[in-house]
């Protein structure tokens, strides 16, 4: 080789060139000959032993080194052109930019525009990942423990179809699936988090290069924000190139709030759009209390919600102010003789709301029969044994009576107000300002040729009791003014379905928990809440609230309801219990045919109680009585929670003389009177404007997801931002004062969709706030077995009772038909309690 670089060396010399010039311009000059071509092929052939060869000399190193910063640089340079569309700028800042972003997205550009930067960033973190650096956190659900841990990590890179099960399990075709479908799930996860790490990494040197190419680091700015995060975190993280700066944030801030109110400016102009509000106290204590400052730190706000009314909607619907004023009974200006003369709410409307849905079908059933029978079914197939599961597919949804069109219902909130509407006047300001902020009123009475008039038209105003009777106590007050808008003519209240649920658990615990004598008996509600609720028994007794009452009726329904299933192929010689009835092979027919029957039999009717009750002493069963009392309580709450979530607002409606009889016999008096004044307004005040009827009914339900079965009252809607405005938007710090967080209380849903896009781009799935529904096997198990020792819904002659439980619903008839007058209850029974995080996060259906 020394002679053959001799004879080279000399060569070159003759030529007066070097072998660097030589290589040079085979590898640069195209080819122009054959000799030329071989000669760069050998090059190429040969460039990773020569270039690793290279790589040993400092010299040579250097030279690489310095081509490939300029080749990152290039690439860098590339992705901070404005085309890709990662700026971001903070004055200009928009709801879509934050809900639109997706990280994944931006990676993918990214590997596109620089692929070897990504390339290396690549190699530097798979190297992490073999030195343990993405181990999983306790926190992922991904594996279940330090076992686990170790398990995959002895499995990682290898092909998953060559994974093995573990030593103990079972090599079947179920399990080896499941074995690999979690191996994907990691492999997945990981690969996730090294492309959000490598996106980051890319983003910091992207906004490096120039400022306005800041995407990622203004979400998360704005998710800081939103979060609370301090100040000197931020800005921390603004030095390090991951968020934006404070200032930059504020612009943010200011541009997301004042697009926000052009879109409620926007939204209101149309004038088929509805309102909400309601108060909520916050808490913001002077971290060093002053004379001025001395006094209640308790400030009380009011919050506001505008969505848009069904499609379908019309300006003309509402167009009717000044026909309904000629009907109004506020109206002196006209004869209280008139023949047009609205009626006072009358009870009786709620007979004929949907009077075909009383008719009996060929088998003697209603439609609340047919419903209670698929709720027996509905309760067999998910709760029962797991033996009935099959049948979960073969079961429809129940008829539907009315049904709500499934669309995306986009609310917006408006900007808090620094009111307190406890009062009348506090009522009237509240109305007066939501009008401004969606730029409608009265042109005549506000100098702004930009207000759009209002004056022939009705709104829309959702809210709980206490709303509802200060807006009535406000309309009849400024009935003598001479201004239709003055006199708050253009305001039709709307009562919350939401609140209305919450009074009818509450209804529940008035009939069977809290009379003493109603938790004697063996069979009563409140035995059955030891089993399921042992830790919580003396709350339930005394106050549970909204969300406990509600799961004990949910479970303790279930149970009851599996019962009667016991008792009934017990009776039929199919079994004395249920699994012993599955392994009869019943089919779907056979279970629909047993659910009719049991529907029918094992629920009170008028009609069945009564003879029951007038049966002889000797022969009564008092506790059997109570406890189909119960199926049928728990059943119509069943029936209300599911027609709510679902959409189906015929079956509300259907819902409410039950309900407006419960709540009258239980001293719930202004429930009662709302129902029925909502009925007679549809019925009789409002009935020559269908599309004004269509518009209110359909407005007490609004699906923000527009997902089936996911349907939610508007004021549920209102207390969940209530809620993220007092716990988790709140203004934290030195910034703590009322009006930081009115100007950004505007801005709760976006935040809230912040929050989302930070979680899913994250993939923080750990996060989420939905959960799977607690095992409740056990639970039920043994309450079930409770159920077997009393036999609740075995007629037992002569068996006496501590506590009979009243036909509450003939009695709250008989007391709607007494008189319509709303009494208070005593001790103050009637007010509404207030909801929690608890009672708004739970599951509805």
């Amino acid at each position: 080789m020394d002679l053959l670089l001799g004879d080279i060396f000399q060569l070159l010399s003759r030529h007066n060139t070097t072998l660097g010039s030589v290589i040079s311009h085979i590898l640069s000059v195209p080819s122009s000959s054959v000799v030329a071509s071989i000669l760069l092929d050998d090059l190429l052939a040969a460039s990773p032993d020569i270039l690793s060869a290279l790589n040993d000399h400092p010299v040579s190193q250097e030279a690489v080194h310095h081509i490939a910063k300029q080749t990152y640089l290039s690439e860098i340079k590339s992705l901070t052109d404005k085309e890709t569309g990662w700026h971001f700028g903070s004055q200009h800042a928009s709801a879509e930019q934050i809900q639109e972003f997706q990280l994944e997205s931006y990676a993918f550009n990214m590997s596109q525009h620089a692929p070897r930067l990504w390339d290396v960033l690549d190699v530097l973190m798979k190297g992490t990942a073999r030195g343990g650096g993405l181990s999983e956190s306790r926190a992922d659900d991904d594996v279940e423990g330090e076992d686990e841990r170790e398990y995959w990590k002895a499995v990682e890179g290898l092909d998953e179809n060559l994974i093995p099960a573990r030593s103990g399990e079972q090599t079947s075709d179920g399990h080896t699936e499941l074995l690999r479908a979690r191996t994907r799930k990691i492999i997945s996860r990981r690969a996730a988090i090294v492309s959000i790490r490598k996106a980051v990494i890319l983003s910091i040197a992207m906004v490096t290069h120039n400022q306005k190419c800041n995407a990622l680091p203004s979400i998360l700015g704005i998710f800081c924000h939103s979060s609370n995060t301090a100040e000197r975190v931020v800005e921390v993280l603004a030095r390090m190139g991951i968020s934006i700066s404070i200032s930059s944030i504020h612009d943010a801030i200011v541009s997301l709030s004042n697009k926000a109110q052009e879109t409620v400016w926007k939204l209101g102009e149309t004038l088929t759009v509805a309102y909400a509000y309601d108060n909520f106290d916050v808490d913001l204590k002077s971290s060093v209390p002053t004379v001025e400052k001395s006094g209640d730190s308790l400030q009380h706000l009011t919050s506001g919600l505008l969505f848009s009314l069904p499609e379908g909607t019309t300006k003309d619907d509402l167009r009717c102010s000044d026909a309904l004023w000629e009907k109004s009974r506020l109206n002196d200006t006209l004869p209280d003789d008139r023949e047009n003369l609205a009626e006072k709410p009358d009870w009786t409307y709620l007979l004929k709301l949907h009077p075909k849905t009383s008719r009996t079908d060929r088998n003697g059933m209603t439609c609340r029969d047919r419903w209670n029978a698929w709720k027996f079914l509905h309760t067999l197939v998910h709760e029962g044994p797991a033996e009935f599961h099959q049948f979960r597919a073969l079961l429809t949804p129940p008829e539907v009576i009315e049904q709500i069109p499934l669309s995306k219902t986009k609310t917006f909130p408006a900007r808090s107000m620094d009111i307190s509407n406890s009062s009348v006047a506090g009522n009237i300001e509240t109305i007066i300002n939501l009008m401004n902020q969606a730029g409608v009123g009265d042109p005549s009475e506000i100098d702004d040729e930009a207000i759009n008039s209002l004056v022939e038209y009705v709104v829309f105003f959702h809210g709980d009791l206490g709303t509802g009777e200060r807006i009535t106590s406000a309309q009849i007050h400024r009935a003598i003014e001479e201004s239709p808008y003055r006199r708050l003519q253009f305001v039709i209240f709307v009562f919350g379905l939401f609140h209305l649920k919450m009074a009818c658990a509450d209804t529940l615990w008035r009939i069977f928990i809290r009379p003493p004598e109603s938790r004697l008996d063996p069979s009563s509600v409140i035995h059955d809440v030891r089993v399921l609720r042992p830790s919580d028994f003396g709350k339930v007794t005394s106050n549970p609230g909204f969300r406990k009452m509600h799961q004990v009726i949910a479970h303790d329904g279930a149970c009851r309801r599996l019962d009667c299933w016991r008792v009934e192929v017990s009776k039929r010689g199919k079994g004395e219990s249920l699994k012993l009835f599955a392994a009869s092979n019943p089919s779907f027919e056979d279970l629909q045919d047993l659910a009719n029957h049991i529907a029918m039999n094992y629920v009170a009717s008028e009609t069945r109680l009564q003879d029951l009750r007038s049966l002889p002493s000797t022969i009564r069963d008092r506790q059997y009585e109570n406890s189909l009392l119960i199926n049928q309580y728990y059943l119509l709450y069943e029936e209300l929670s599911y027609a709510m979530n679902f959409g189906d607002i015929g079956r509300v409606k259907t819902c409410l003389l039950p309900w407006a009889a419960l709540c009258k016999a239980t001293g719930k008096h202004k429930y009662a009177a709302v129902m029925v004044k909502h009925v007679t307004d549809l019925q009789s005040h409002f009935k020559d404007h269908p599309g004004l009827c269509r518009a209110l009914r359909y407005s007490m339900l609004i699906n923000p997801t527009g997902k089936e079965g996911k349907f939610r009252a508007v004021d549920w809607c209102v207390e969940l931002n209530n809620l993220y405005t007092k716990t988790i938007n709140v203004v934290s710090g030195p910034n703590k004062t009322v009006e930081n967080l009115i100007k950004e209380s505007i801005l709760v849903e976006i935040y809230r969709d912040c929050h989302l896009t930070i979680e899913k781009n994250m993939a923080l799935s750990h996060l989420t706030t939905r959960h799977s529904d607690p095992d409740m096997t056990a639970t039920f198990g043994a309450l079930l077995r409770q159920f077997e020792k009393v036999q609740p819904h075995v007629p037992t002659p002569g068996r006496a009772s501590k506590h009979e439980i009243e036909d509450m619903l003939d009695k709250g008839v008989q007391g709607l038909m007494a008189n319509m007058d709303v009494v208070a209850g005593e001790e103050g029974e009637d007010s509404e309690s207030r909801p929690d995080r608890d009672d708004l996060s739970i599951d509805l259906i």
